[in-house]
């Protein structure tokens, strides 16, 4: 995190000494070690969580006393001319302070990785970089008393006073699921958007580099064929095993973790620990490799651990949910993917190979087969049922900025199909907020997650593929299928199996009643912060009935009540 304090600050405020105490509440991310470098007018500060840089470094990493300072989260994988479109030659530089200093010589295009950095020069000014992805994640607020920037939203919270919460998140939270306007719940703090690069000096915001948007592909290239798919996996693959602590991989019976674990057993990676989450009545997870019918053998020399969950297990988590985010989610994966997280950490593993990104990438969501019947992208995002429900919630002219800030944020058509809009957009509103919960559960348990789909060129060759080809005749994810159709042919008929529990049937039936006293808990929580009490009450009445058709907003409703719990204790 960094913090440069501005010019209403006075003297009261040290950049040093809230660096110092903002990094407290971060050291979760990093057991090995933290450190501050910088004195009262700008400080960098970092908790490491060590994979490859020496045992004995300090940080922030610098070259000597005195100079740059790096503070960093996450790693970066290839330097070189077209690093990020997967060609050209590129170099591994070795870990800590080389990894900074790739990151601040080169732009996004000739770096694969991910990473949230932040650099302090001698001067003071400091130089804030994040992936173009947006893999590892980076908070920014802005604040008469100065800015500051962190990898979480809670370690922002208390630097310059009370935050306030932005009415208008809680609309389009309800509504979509998910912030849509590009900002937080809070009125102060933003995303650093991906691949951007920021200056921050005397508490003022400079861009350098704009944000970039969806991935593009190499200049006006021919579709990817499966032979290149194949070519791009593997080096993806080969590009993420760099480490020097226990790697795993997560497991969940689907075609994308699936595809991990042929590339890992093909090319005799025996020392691995796998970990599955097993929803009870769900069909996803991993009990048995065996299950996955896997070529080869080095897969038998793996060690594998699943753990089981249930409705109970997913209300146990919610407040833990809410407490690691910094705000509420409409996720219900978030308290499975905690589970997931710890048993990651119990079974010695401290990078973990995922699966996310593949989905965005290829089309891989079954709802995305509708996506051709449509005329206007936000059809895609606002059902009628939802809108009904969601009016009830809300006050009318609430409920209509909501709606109205998704058509602000959806992309410009530009005489585009509807799908091909929505495949951009849902890298801000789906790829995201996904990345966010690997990084900030896993982390919490000391654990940095992997995306190896995200790497090696794969996003600039799923680019050069037309949507029509994506998804078809009933099927997603197609591209990936063919590559993989020799080793996985099962999967060529599959079904997407999305990591999240069945929470229709879990949430009306038998914890139904659990579910409503829960929420009558939160009632005047949940009205203070807007909603109608009318449509409230309405609604509680239909959860304890078990109406299956409520379903949908009761784990968001959890969550923010939860959260508004959270924020005033």
């Amino acid at each position: 995190m960094c913090l440069t304090p501005g010019a209403a600050s006075g003297q009261a405020l040290r950049a040093d000494r809230l660096a110092g105490a903002g990094i407290e509440k971060l050291l979760h991310r990093g057991p090995d070690g933290h450190g501050v470098c910088g004195d009262a007018q700008s400080a960098v500060a970092m908790c490491r969580l060590r994979l490859r840089s020496l045992p004995d470094d300090r940080v922030p990493f610098t070259a000597e006393a005195g100079s740059v300072a790096y503070a960093y989260n996450g790693e970066v994988y290839a330097v070189g001319p077209g690093a990020l479109s997967g060609t050209g030659r590129t170099t591994v530089p070795a870990g800590g302070l080389d990894e900074g200093q790739a990151v601040d010589e080169h732009d996004c295009s000739a770096l694969d990785g991910m990473y949230a950095q932040v650099r302090r020069s001698p001067d003071g000014c400091v130089e804030v970089s994040r992936d173009p992805f947006g893999i590892k994640p980076l908070y920014l607020r802005r604040h008469p008393h100065g800015t500051a920037v962190a990898s979480e939203i809670p370690a922002l919270l208390d630097l310059f006073g009370p935050v306030r919460v932005r009415p208008e998140a809680i609309g389009q939270f309800l509504l979509f699921g998910r912030v849509v306007d590009g900002g937080t719940f809070f009125q102060d703090i933003e995303p650093v958007a991906p691949g951007s690069r920021l200056l921050l000096k005397e508490g003022r915001v400079q861009q350098l580099v704009a944000g970039l948007g969806a991935p593009q592909p190499t200049g006006g290239r021919e579709p990817a064929t499966p032979e290149e798919l194949r070519a791009a996996v593997s080096l993806a693959v080969e590009r993420v095993l760099v480490s020097d602590r226990p790697l795993g991989l997560a497991l969940s019976g689907g075609l994308d973790s699936t595809i991990l674990a042929t590339e890992l057993s093909r090319r005799g990676v025996r020392e691995l620990a796998t970990v599955s989450v097993v929803p009870r009545g769900g069909g996803d997870g991993v009990t048995d490799l065996s299950a996955l019918r896997l070529t080869g053998t080095a897969w038998r020399g793996w060690r594998h651990r699943w753990i089981g969950f249930g409705p109970d297990d997913l209300l146990d988590g919610v407040a833990d949910a809410v407490r690691v985010l910094g705000e509420p989610t409409a996720m219900t994966s978030v308290p499975m993917y905690a589970a997931l997280a710890r048993l990651a950490r119990e079974s010695g593993i401290v990078a973990l190979l995922l699966g996310e990104g593949a989905d965005e990438l290829f089309g891989g969501y079954r709802s995305y087969l509708r996506l051709a019947e449509l005329t206007e992208p936000a059809e895609f995002y606002l059902s009628a049922d939802q809108g009904r429900l969601v009016r009830d919630l809300l006050p009318s002219d609430a409920y209509a900025a909501a709606r109205d800030a998704l058509g602000a944020a959806l992309p410009p058509a530009g005489g585009r199909p509807a799908a091909e809009v929505v495949r951009e957009f849902e890298y801000q509103h789906s790829l995201e907020p996904l990345l966010r919960r690997s990084d900030h559960l896993l982390m919490a348990q000391g654990v940095e997650g992997r995306t190896p789909f995200l790497h090696g060129g794969l996003p600039a060759l799923a680019a050069s593929l037309p949507f029509s080809r994506l998804v078809d005749h009933g099927q997603t994810k197609l591209p990936l299928r063919r590559a993989f159709a020799a080793e996985l042919p099962a999967y060529g008929d599959e079904v997407k199996k999305p990591f999240r529990a069945p929470v229709t049937d879990w949430l009306t039936g038998r914890v139904a009643p659990r579910v409503h006293a829960e929420l009558t808990g939160h009632r005047d929580r949940l009205v203070a912060a807007g909603l109608r009490p009318d449509g409230l009450d309405e609604l509680l009445g239909r959860v304890l009935r078990g109406d299956q058709a409520v379903a949908g907003l009761v784990f968001p409703l959890l969550t923010l009540g939860s959260w508004l719990e959270w924020l005033g204790a």
